[in-house]
C-alpha cells in the first residue's frame, strides 16, 4: 500500500480470484465473472484501454429502453433490454507516439485479481512496445458499496527503460451501444462542456444519466502534475502529458459519481456534488469506507467450508455476486437473470430473482429482500393488466419483467437453428405463486408485519384471486389449470402441472388464513385492503374450495406425483452421459421432438417438494426424487441447485456434492 496506490490484497488467496495471462477465447467470460457490482450499477472487468475482442460495458439497475426497431431477427418487435450506460473507466495510454495496448504491443505478464472480501479489481500488466520500451502498469478499480452511485479507478505507470513522454486520457464516454449494436442514448447537450458532467438520455424511455468525473495526476515524490479537459460529442476526459524518468512511478486517481433521474429530478447536480465530496474525501478515504461497507455484508453472508479452498472459494465468488446484485435502497428494480454483468436475456427479471436469488438474501441481508418484494408490490399495476388482458381476475405476474411491470417476453427465440415461438410470456404462469410464496416466506422469517399490512397482503390476495379465476370444474367435479408451462419449459401447454397446481392451491389457503390474521389483528388495515380489492367473505370461501379441489397429481399407490397430465404416457429417453455444456435436449432431440419425451429440463416436482418440503411424506420425497433425477437433462443451470438440496437432505451426500 502507498500513496499511489493505497490499496493492498487481502492475504488470504480463499477471498481471492485471480487470472493470469491473456486468452481472448476466454476474455469476455471473464469480464463478466469479475464484474465489480454493488446493486446499484455493475461494471465489466474489460481492459480500461480496449481490444478488440473485448466487451466492456456498465450497467444501472432499472434503466431500460425500448427501441423503435426490433434488436435481433426473431423478434417481431422491439423489448425494453438493460441499457448500456457510458463507459466511466476508459482510458488511453501513449508513450512517444505508441499506445500501449494489448493489440498494439508484447504482453510479458498479466494478473488481474478480484478481491471478493474488498470488492477490487487488481490487475497488474507489463508491455514492451515496439520501440523495446518496457512499462509496467498496475490499475484498481471498484464500485463503492458504501456510497452506491461512487465508481473508482487507480492507475500506476513505471517505465522501466526508458524516459520519455507520456500521454495518459481518462474519459467517461457515452458513444455506446449494446451488444446487438442497438442505440439506446443520445447526448443532452448539443454542445459537450468539458467541465461538466456527461448527460446523457435514452432515447425512448426518457431516462436521464449524469456521470461526473474528478481525477488527479501525481509522481511518487507526491507532486502533482497538471491536466487538462477536454470534451467531443458524447464524450467527456482529461488529458495529461508529462515526462516520465525511467524507475518512477506515476499515479492516477480517479473518482465518478453516477446518478440517474431514477435517483432525482437533477441528476446532473446529483453527480456534480457527490464527485466534488468525493474528491474531498480522497481516494484513501473513499476506499476504506468502501472496504468497511463489504466487511460488514460479509459478516453476515460468509459461509466458512473448511478443508476445501477451491469450494470455499467458489462459495465466495457466488455470494459476491448476489450481495453486489440488488440495493436495499432501491424498491424498483429487481435481479435481471444475469444480475448486472451483462446482456442475456436483456437484463430481464424472471422467478430467478424470488426462487434462487432472494432466498439467501432474506436470510443475510432482509432490507434487500424487502426491497425485491417491494419491486413486486410497485409493480402490480402490471400484474393485473396482464390478468385482465388474458380474460382473469387479481394479478397475474409477467414471466420476464422490466422496469414497468408489463410483459415483455420476446414472442420467438432461436433453437438451434428453428425460429420457435416462445409460450413462456402466455403460459408459464407459476410465477404469480412464486412471489405471492417469497413475500409469505418473508414475513415468516422477518415477522415484518408493517409490511405485511401495508404491501405483502395485497400481493397475497390478488395472486389468489387471480388463481382463483385461472382454474376451470372439470366433468369429474375437481378444479384443473389447463394450458400452462411449469419449470420444465420442454413440455408446453399441459395440464394440471403439479408444481403449478399445488403451489396455486398453497397460496389459495395461505391466503384465506392471511384474511382471517387480517382481520383479527389489524382490523382497521383489513376494512380498507377489503373495501379497496372488493373482497368479500364469498370469495374468501371459494379460495378454500378450490384449493382443496385442485389436482394434484399424486398417486397413493405408487407415491408418486405425475408432473403434468398424460406425462407417464411420453417416451423414455436414456440421458446417461448427456453433458448440457456440450449440447442441450431440445438441439440434440428437436425442439418438437423433446416434447414428445420424458426428458426434463430442470426441476419441476423435485423443486415443489422442497418448497412445500413440509407436506410431503419422507416416504413421498424419496420416491418422486429417485423417479425424476435420472430423467432431468440440467439444460437450466437453475436445475443443480434445487437437486443438490434435495440430495443433501435425503443424506445422499456424493450425489449432493457432484450437484
Amino acid at each position: 500500500m502507498t500513496p499511489l496506490l493505497p490499496f493492498a490484497l487481502t492475504e488470504d488467496p480463499r477471498w481471492l480470484l485471480a487470472f493470469d495471462g491473456f486468452d481472448p477465447e476466454r476474455e469476455r467470460q471473464l469480464e463478466a465473472v469479475c464484474s465489480l457490482v454493488n446493486g446499484y450499477q455493475g461494471t465489466r472487468a474489460a481492459l480500461e484501454e480496449g481490444h478488440p475482442v473485448s466487451r466492456p460495458a456498465t450497467f444501472v439497475a432499472g434503466v431500460f429502453n425500448t427501441p423503435a426497431r426490433p434488436q435481433a431477427p426473431e423478434l417481431e418487435e422491439p423489448i425494453p433490454e438493460l441499457v448500456v450506460a457510458p463507459a466511466w473507466s476508459a482510458l488511453r495510454l501513449v508513450v512517444e507516439g505508441a499506445e500501449l495496448r494489448l493489440d498494439r504491443c508484447e504482453l510479458l505478464e498479466m494478473r488481474r485479481v478480484l478481491d471478493m472480501r474488498q470488492g477490487a479489481l487488481l490487475r497488474t500488466w507489463r508491455l514492451r512496445d515496439p520501440a523495446g520500451r518496457v512499462t509496467a502498469l498496475t490499475s484498481l478499480r471498484f464500485a463503492s458499496l458504501a456510497e452506491r452511485h461512487a465508481l473508482g479507478q487507480v492507475l500506476v505507470v513505471t517505465p522501466e527503460n526508458y524516459s520519455g513522454e507520456l500521454l495518459i486520457e481518462a474519459m467517461v464516454d457515452g458513444r455506446v451501444r449494446n451488444e446487438n449494436d442497438t442505440l439506446h442514448l443520445a447526448p443532452v447537450r448539443d454542445e459537450p462542456d468539458p467541465r461538466a458532467p456527461l448527460v446523457v438520455r435514452t432515447l425512448q424511455s426518457g431516462y436521464t444519466l449524469a456521470l461526473a468525473a474528478r481525477a488527479q495526476l501525481m509522481d511518487d515524490g507526491g507532486a502533482t502534475v497538471q491536466g487538462e479537459p477536454f470534451a467531443a460529442a458524447g464524450l467527456i476526459g482529461s488529458r495529461w502529458r508529462l515526462r516520465v524518468e525511467q524507475g518512477r512511478s506515476y499515479g492516477l486517481h480517479r473518482l465518478v459519481a453516477l446518478a440517474t433521474s431514477r435517483d432525482g429530478a437533477d441528476p446532473e447536480a446529483m453527480a456534480e456534488a457527490l464527485a466534488d465530496e468525493l474528491m474531498r474525501r480522497g481516494m484513501a478515504g473513499v476506499l476504506a469506507d468502501h472496504a468497511a461497507a463489504w466487511a460488514e455484508r460479509w459478516a453476515t453472508t460468509d459461509a466458512l467450508i473448511p478443508g476445501d479452498d477451491e469450494l470455499q472459494r467458489q462459495v465466495r465468488f457466488a455470494c459476491y455476486h448476489l450481495i453486489g446484485a440488488a440495493s436495499p435502497d432501491d424498491e424498483r428494480s429487481s435481479i435481471g437473470a444475469r444480475a448486472l454483468t451483462g446482456e442475456r436475456y436483456r437484463g430481464h427479471v424472471f422467478w430467478d430473482t424470488e426462487i434462487f436469488a432472494w432466498p439467501p438474501l432474506l436470510y443475510t441481508h432482509p432490507a434487500t429482500a424487502r426491497a425485491l418484494l417491494m419491486y413486486r408490490y410497485h409493480t402490480l399495476a402490471g400484474a393485473r393488466a396482464k390478468a385482465a388482458a388474458s380474460g382473469y381476475r387479481g394479478a397475474m405476474y409477467p414471466w420476464e419483467a422490466a422496469d414497468t411491470g408489463e410483459e415483455v417476453t420476446p414472442a420467438f427465440m432461436l433453437s438451434g437453428d428453428e425460429r420457435v415461438p416462445v409460450l413462456t410470456g402466455i403460459e408459464e404462469h407459476h410465477i404469480a405463486a412464486d412471489v405471492a410464496y417469497a413475500v409469505l416466506q418473508y414475513v415468516r422469517a422477518t415477522g415484518d408485519a408493517q409490511f405485511l399490512h401495508d404491501y405483502g397482503a395485497e400481493i397475497v390476495l390478488d395472486v389468489a384471486r387471480f388463481w382463483a379465476s385461472r382454474v376451470e370444474r372439470g366433468a369429474d367435479g375437481a378444479f384443473h389449470i389447463r394450458g400452462v408451462i411449469g419449470p420444465d419449459e420442454y413440455h408446453e401447454t399441459v395440464d394440471d402441472s403439479a408444481y403449478t397446481n399445488q403451489l396455486a392451491a398453497h397460496i389459495l389457503r395461505r391466503a384465506r388464513a392471511l384474511a382471517d390474521e387480517l382481520r383479527r389483528d389489524a382490523p382497521a388495515r383489513w376494512a380498507d385492503l377489503a373495501a379497496r380489492l372488493s373482497l368479500d367473505e364469498a370469495e374468501l370461501a371459494r379460495w378454500e374450495e378450490v384449493a382443496a379441489g385442485l389436482v394434484t397429481g399424486y398417486d397413493p399407490a405408487t407415491d408418486i406425483i405425475e408432473q403434468f397430465a398424460g406425462y407417464h404416457q411420453l417416451k423414455e429417453v436414456d440421458l446417461t452421459g448427456h453433458d448440457p455444456g456440450v449440447v442441450t435436449a431440445d438441439v440434440k432431440l428437436g425442439w418438437y421432438e423433446v416434447r414428445k419425451t420424458k426428458v426434463i429440463k430442470q426441476a419441476d416436482v423435485v423443486m415443489l417438494l422442497i418448497l412445500l418440503w413440509e407436506q410431503f411424506s419422507p416416504a413421498t420425497r424419496a420416491a418422486n426424487f429417485a423417479y425424476y433425477e435420472p430423467r432431468t437433462s440440467h439444460d437450466s443451470s437453475l436445475s443443480y441447485s434445487f437437486h443438490a438440496l434435495f440430495a443433501a437432505r435425503l443424506g445422499q451426500l456424493e450425489m449432493a456434492e457432484r450437484y
